[in-house]
């Protein structure tokens, strides 16, 4: 069975991408609007959530507070091209966030990225 993964994401050419990179490896779903991602996320659990941080509804850091809230097990993204690390360190050292990647991502870094989540993903719901 193949592993869930949502990217949360307002430019529409970047989910675009991501969908015909990782749909053949990963079941892939997507969103560019908060009504869209909430509807999404309450449909079926997803184990690894990617949110851009700089979006015009929510900011993602603001999203994944709440997919944490709704979805402990989850694995939670932030990606941005705006902000610096230093700006989500209580996101960070809390767990709500945990892995911070930069825009624009590469398509061998986010084949790494969707693996080191499995497995964390993997290792969290045995402890």
């Amino acid at each position: 069975m193949k592993r869930t993964v949502f990217y949360f994401d307002d430019e529409a050419m970047l989910l675009d991408i991501f969908q015909q990179m990782f749909s053949d490896d990963y079941e892939v779903y997507t969103a560019s609007t908060l009504s869209e991602a909430r509807r999404v996320l309450a449909e079926r659990p997803i184990e690894i959530v990617i949110s851009d941080q700089d979006m015009p509804e929510i900011s993602g850091t603001e999203f994944l507070c709440e997919v944490a809230a709704q979805y402990p097990t989850s694995y939670r993204v932030m990606l941005t091209g705006y902000m610096s690390v230093g700006e989500a360190l209580p996101e960070i050292g809390s767990g709500i966030i945990h892995l911070f990647i930069a825009k624009p991502w590469e398509e061998e870094n986010m084949r790494r990225l969707l693996e080191r989540a499995s497995l964390q993903h993997d290792l969290r719901r045995i402890e």
